[in-house]
């Protein structure tokens, strides 16, 4: 999902530099969370004429995966054809992403009713003076890149801790957002007996909601942790190395990281 916004943000930066419609087919008719969703133009039937369009190649397909493939003759056609599909993930532009960053972020507003429900939730349970969002990533991560990102459960532990160490006068809350169905909570919970943990059973959307309202960010390295610190422009941590430890100086900004995403 997150992958997403970040191709479609660049995409659409693009064109409103050069004056140029864009519509996300993914958006049309998956991950309808968002501000951008609920627009005429992103719905079924939009996104089922694009895919005809383009399976029965009525409508140029550029694939567009390396930096090396946007040539010049790929912008002119961007530019000039009336309607064209443009796929891949080399599609870049940081200065015009960072141009149109706050119209990026209305397209991508959080519906008003996910919103809500996550407000309850730290309404009920909440009354820290900071709030430490922690991302475990499990599941696709055990295979992913041969597992480089997968930390067991004393990993992200050690973090939490260190992180308490930071704000020795600050009552600190943590919210762990997980896909591991199985995480150990009484582990966390008896390993860091002097703090308030919670783990959010929230759905995808709800729990990019809860990452990017709380104050600080820790969790394996991911795009969906970095677009929810890009919401509110908030210091996150992206574990890479299981024995680093942990200072103010380890967190980082979007800006810092999204090139890399």
């Amino acid at each position: 999902m997150c992958n997403n916004i970040l191709q479609y943000a660049h995409i659409y930066a693009w064109g409103r530099e050069n004056g140029v419609k864009v519509i996300s087919m993914r958006f049309s008719y998956k991950y309808q969370y968002f501000k951008l969703c609920s627009f005429w133009y992103h719905n079924w039937l939009v996104y089922a004429i694009a895919k005809l369009l383009v399976k029965t190649r009525l409508i140029k397909h550029l694939w567009l995966e390396d930096a090396k493939d946007i040539t010049t003759q790929a912008i002119e056609r961007l530019q000039h054809d009336k309607i064209i599909a443009l796929s891949g993930w080399g599609f870049r532009f940081p200065k015009l992403f960072f141009k149109y960053e706050d119209e990026i972020k209305q397209q991508f507003a959080i519906k008003d009713s996910i919103c809500k429900h996550v407000s309850q939730y730290f309404d009920s349970c909440d009354n820290s003076d900071l709030r430490l969002a922690v991302h475990i990533r499990r599941g696709d991560y055990a295979r992913f890149l041969g597992g480089i990102y997968y930390f067991d459960d004393e990993v992200y532990i050690r973090n939490i801790r260190e992180f308490f160490a930071l704000f020795p006068h600050k009552k600190v809350s943590v919210f762990i957002c997980t896909n591991d169905k199985q995480l150990n909570l009484t582990l966390y919970r008896k390993q860091l007996e002097t703090c308030s943990i919670h783990l959010f059973h929230g759905t995808e959307a709800e729990d990019l909601c809860l990452l990017s309202q709380c104050d600080y960010i820790i969790g394996a390295k991911s795009t969906f942790s970095l677009v929810a610190s890009f919401y509110r422009h908030l210091p996150i941590y992206h574990i890479t190395d299981k024995h680093a430890s942990l200072s103010l100086d380890s967190f980082k900004y979007f800006e810092d990281l999204f090139m890399d995403a």
